[in-house]
């Protein structure tokens, strides 16, 4: 299988990748789509974060993928899209597949609760799928704590990325026409979960 591992910048946080591990165990427990991660043992480090590659068929040659910032024609770099967009996005472009308009719900009620505020357009990704001829949400990638330097999500909630929280995330649920018991028990669930899996990196957030 393909990998992809990551080393730390000179600026990160030496167990950066320990973190961003944690933070995939976490997200899967949440129930967010993922590859099999991997911390890669190191003799400088607690170990260096891997994620097998969801863009390879097992012959290794390259599936069919694009990122949200490709399909919108978005900037990436600054606030350019909320997660309403995002769901309305994945609505058209999967045929209105339920497992991946709540996919991304899932992984928006993720990103609030575990202060990732990297959450920019390059971040979400589709996948084309030759056999089905279908459009489908990509796995999760690239979770970890994050703070932008404008203190903010990079993807909105309900168009507020400053402080966003259960009244945004069930908004933009409605818009989606999620049933808003079943988003509520989602937020609650991870939200619970990241508490207990996470605190050590959002207990200054909370």
């Amino acid at each position: 299988a393909d990998w992809l591992i990551k080393f730390p910048h000179r600026q990160d946080d030496p167990n950066i990748g320990q973190m961003e591990y944690n933070y995939s165990q976490c997200a899967k427990r949440c129930g967010i789509h993922m590859t099999e991660t991997r911390l890669f043992p190191s003799n400088q480090c607690a170990g260096y974060f891997g994620t097998k590659r969801f863009d390879r068929d097992k012959d290794h040659t390259k599936k069919h993928v694009s990122t949200a910032k490709a399909l919108l024609d978005l900037p990436f770099d600054v606030p350019s899209l909320d997660y309403s967009s995002l769901l309305q996005l994945t609505d058209i472009l999967t045929i209105h597949d339920e497992d991946d308009i709540l996919q991304v719900f899932r992984l928006a009620c993720f990103n609030v609760y575990a202060h990732n505020q990297d959450d920019h357009s390059k971040n979400f990704s589709f996948i084309y799928n030759k056999t089905t001829e279908k459009w489908h949400f990509a796995p999760a990638y690239d979770l970890t704590y994050s703070t932008t330097a404008y203190g903010e999500h990079t993807t909105s909630v309900n168009w507020n990325g400053r402080n966003p929280g259960k009244e945004e995330l069930l908004a933009i649920a409605k818009k989606a026409n999620i049933d808003q018991k079943k988003a509520k028990a989602m937020i609650e669930q991870i939200a619970a979960q990241v508490r207990h899996d996470l605190s050590e990196y959002i207990k200054d957030t909370q």
